[in-house]
């Protein structure tokens, strides 16, 4: 019997065992402690002189019996960084659940007018914060009003963006963040994650102006492009570099700094200031493309009551979205989420705090959590602002873990080690490829895992690493998670 049976039949008995026994105690550090090879082990790992500058938190806990098999400074409060998804992601899935869907419409005035080949009405480009929604989702709904066969919209295109408040920002992020797409700007009308693509390639001889491209091909941004072409081989005489006009909140892209003859294509990523004007341009400019001339201008403004209903876009189900926000941490999906969580309690505008209201609330009655003990302040985990505990962060997962309708959504979603999401290229070739789930988290002096694994016998852990307070990359702390990683998952109790 292979490994992957073994971890089947043990699961199965211990999932027996695991509710029989009421499952493992939430109360701090309850459990015994046993094996005192793998607490040497790990130790090992934290006695490390490369680490003796972090602050670090680590715990392990078995979901088989609810012993702590290692804990320290476990109780402490870190900045999780990205380990605030874990939060975000269950929340999510107990206040919307797994099945909830974004819906995008396109609405037309009530007393919409029909002469010949011209519609006399607005459209209203109304959105419910919808993370991942694509041109390719705006083209399909432009292509369902063309096929009403108008030549004219005798109209404006109207924003409602008024499903969410208009913060852009989460609070505590860093201020000069904001023009890269892992600070886009939030939004209930979001459209390729409210950013852009430059794609610049060197000119066709030397001295001449870089060539430039964008994708989606849009006049919601403008360029000045000051970087030129040089000889090939020749030293840089600047670096190629893109900058959004961020610190003017305008719309203007300068490149500066130079690119060799032959040199392949470079690809930045920017974001885009009113993201959801940057999509009702985009579907005036698509509706143009498919031959429906739209005669008014792109602004905001609501929906009236009574509107008509065009097109609808409905997205994949919640399990979707937060499988690509864990796996690929992704930050504006979970601002999105928290959002939409605020809206779906209060059936009021989506604020940031109401969804953490939300948030609160699950961690209290789900989890038992005290709502004193912690701190979110977004849903990403961007903000320096959040502070959790590896005790809080254990007693999340192991409730989820215990919940049979959420278990498979959560574990499913988490990246795996050495072969999916941000652990794609972490614990190749050690005992942990391909059987350790868990979500990473980085910021500027934090790096953080949290998630499970299955030991040699199939026992399932959960574990919470916590490493703050560095300086420099973040590599010597992934090295020692990994170690740890692997040191779990090479773990048997025979």
């Amino acid at each position: 019997m292979n490994r992957s049976h073994d971890i089947l039949f043990f699961l199965l008995s211990m999932t027996v065992c695991f509710y029989a026994c009421g499952g493992p105690s939430r109360s701090r550090d309850s459990g015994k402690r046993f094996e005192p090879r793998l607490q040497r082990s790990l130790q090992a790992i934290l006695n490390q002189p490369t680490l003796r500058p972090m602050t670090i938190g680590l715990k392990v806990v078995s979901l088989a019996t609810g012993d702590t098999l290692f804990a320290h400074r476990s109780a402490g409060l870190f900045h999780p960084a990205s380990n605030t998804k874990l939060f975000t992601a269950v929340s999510a899935l107990r206040v919307l659940g797994p099945d909830y869907r974004f819906l995008t419409t396109i609405f037309a005035d009530p007393d919409l007018g029909i002469r010949g080949d011209t519609l006399s009405t607005n459209l209203y480009l109304y959105g419910r914060g919808d993370p991942f929604f694509s041109t390719d989702d705006l083209d399909r709904l432009a292509g369902t009003i063309a096929a009403f066969h108008p030549v004219v919209i005798a109209g404006d295109v109207i924003l409602d963006d008024s499903y969410f408040d208009t913060v852009p920002l989460g609070e505590g992020w860093m201020w000069d963040d904001v023009q890269y797409g892992y600070s886009a700007q939030l939004s209930a009308m979001t459209i390729n994650s409210n950013c852009v693509q430059v794609k610049i390639m060197p000119g066709d001889a030397v001295g001449a102006p870089v060539a430039v491209r964008i994708s989606p091909s849009t006049a919601y941004l403008t360029f000045d492009v000051k970087a030129t072409t040089m000889s090939a081989g020749s030293e840089s005489i600047a670096p190629l570099r893109v900058q959004r006009h961020w610190q003017a909140r305008r719309n203007i892209i300068t490149i500066t700094g130079a690119l060799p003859l032959g040199a392949g294509e470079r690809l930045f990523i920017r974001t885009v200031e009113e993201p959801g004007l940057y999509a009702a341009r985009l579907l005036k400019e698509q509706l143009h493309a498919r031959g429906v001339y739209v005669t008014g201008r792109v602004r905001r403004g609501k929906t009236p009551y009574r509107a008509r209903a065009l097109a609808t876009h409905k997205s994949e189900p919640l399990t979707t979205t937060v499988t690509k926000m864990l796996k690929d941490s992704d930050n504006l999906s979970a601002e999105l989420l928290i959002k939409t969580m605020g809206q779906h309690r209060s059936g009021e505008t989506g604020t940031t705090q109401g969804g953490l209201r939300a948030v609160r609330q699950v961690l209290t009655e789900y989890v038992g959590l005290d709502t004193l003990s912690y701190r979110f302040a977004d849903g990403s985990g961007l903000s320096f602002y959040n502070l959790v505990t590896p005790d809080q962060t254990i007693a999340l997962l192991a409730a989820a873990y215990q919940d049979t309708t959420l278990r498979t959504s959560l574990m499913e979603a988490l990246p795996i080690a050495g072969m999916d999401g941000k652990l794609k290229n972490r614990m190749k070739g050690t005992e942990a490829e391909g059987i350790l789930r868990a979500k990473t988290g980085t910021l500027s002096g934090a790096s953080c895992l949290s998630g499970f694994v299955y030991t040699q016998d199939g026992e399932p852990l959960v574990f919470s690493i916590m490493m703050n307070n560095y300086v420099g990359s973040s590599a010597t702390a992934r090295r020692a998670q990994d170690e740890i990683g692997a040191v779990l998952a090479g773990f048997s109790r025979k």
